[in-house]
């Protein structure tokens, strides 16, 4: 018997996967095609998860591999080629030896530091100085390209927050950099991804910059209700309990249909069920997560300004048209150039996405947080 029916906080990958047939398609036809992708949503809408999914299903063909990359905390070029070149050796070999040989074959104007973990088989971490790099840096960029092509493999390179390089001393030149790199490389395919949606089309959709037009766009979209009262259902049944298409409903919709959240709440209504989940099991699960990050909720609440707190409890209201008279002089807002600033600074603080003219929260639990344990408004009916 499964006891862990939900998946949040980790790679949710097989039976913890949820649909995302259109996008996997999409993918591995772009990756088969030797099409770039540049991959866009919001964190925590699982991105990580399906390319590691699309991973584990075009991995058992050992002609394709997957080198993958996470820049979060990555802030300049140095360690952005360091751990580029620890991902790549990594997934093009599978010893040690191998790994060893081939670093000292296709890197040779360097002598990198290497560091091995307690087990061999895993990643091996290759460290720089900035010497190597300004040494280097294009050899190092051909690296990925020269192991396909020797070893007769489709290399895909998966860089997660890609957005990053953005904080780069001089983004620009390394867009540049990576740009006339990677367009001549014939074995490698790139799938670029990032949750920082204005930051990730300001480097792929305007003409003036480096990775204008450099390959398919997709956006990653909350998952669609149906797919979720089956999941929620189906993982109730895997672990003997049960749970009618309603409730599951209800649960999705009380987190918008946000992948981690619904994760979330389905897992504390589940802890609360014995046999049948019941309404009461959902509000004393959501209860649950409201205590859990309270403390969380608090500090971001603490960094707020009133005019932000305003906005978000406006768009708690429903309010749609901020700059209108009434709107203005209700929430005290003073301007509608007031409002363009709190809008963009929610958006830099994660707690809202803009896309177009709809806006969306990033956390669905933050706003019934603020609803129920802030603002102390009386808790919202879930509308199917």
């Amino acid at each position: 018997m499964d006891r862990h029916p939900f998946k949040f906080g980790k790679l949710a990958i097989g039976v913890h996967f949820t649909n995302r047939e259109k996008e996997r398609k999409r993918l591995r036809a772009n990756i088969t095609s030797g099409v770039n992708t540049i991959l866009i949503s919001p964190r925590r809408y699982g991105k990580s998860s399906l390319v590691q999914q699309v991973a584990e299903e075009m991995g058992k063909d050992r002609r394709t591999r997957f080198a993958q990359v996470d820049l979060f905390e990555v802030r300049n070029e140095r360690e952005m080629l360091e751990r580029i070149t620890s991902a790549v050796i990594s997934a093009t070999s599978s010893t040690l030896e191998d790994r060893l040989r081939d670093l000292k074959r296709f890197v040779q104007t360097i002598v990198p530091q290497v560091g091995i973990g307690s087990d061999p088989t895993q990643e091996l971490t290759v460290g720089l100085s900035w010497e190597d790099v300004e040494r280097s840096r294009h050899e190092l960029l051909e690296l990925p390209e020269k192991l396909a092509k020797a070893k007769k493999i489709q290399l895909v390179l998966c860089i997660d927050e890609f957005q990053n390089i953005g904080h780069f001393p001089d983004p620009k030149a390394t867009q540049k950099l990576l740009r006339a790199a990677w367009q001549r490389q014939q074995h490698v395919t790139h799938l670029l991804y990032g949750s920082k949606r204005h930051m990730m089309l300001d480097i792929f959709t305007k003409s003036n910059m480096p990775f204008y037009k450099f390959g398919d766009l997709l956006f990653l979209e909350r998952i669609a209700r149906p797919d979720w009262v089956k999941y929620i259902t189906d993982r109730f049944r895997k672990t003997k309990k049960k749970i009618g298409p309603a409730l599951a409903n209800a649960i999705a919709g009380t987190m918008e249909d946000h992948p981690y959240s619904v994760q979330m709440l389905a897992n504390a209504t589940w802890q609360h069920t014995s046999g049948t989940a019941t309404q009461a099991a959902l509000d004393q699960g959501l209860e649950d997560l409201m205590d859990q990050y309270t403390i969380l909720y608090q500090r971001i609440v603490d960094d707020l300004t009133t005019p932000q707190l305003r906005y978000l409890e406006a768009m708690s209201d429903g309010v749609e048209r901020f700059t209108t008279s009434e709107v203005l002089a209700r929430y005290e807002f003073g301007s509608s150039a007031l409002v363009g600033r709190i809008r963009t600074a929610l958006e830099k603080k994660d707690i809202l996405d803009h896309q177009g003219t709809h806006t969306i929260w990033l956390d669905p639990l933050f706003r019934l947080w603020l609803e129920n344990r802030f603002w102390h408004k009386p808790k919202r009916q879930f509308l199917s």
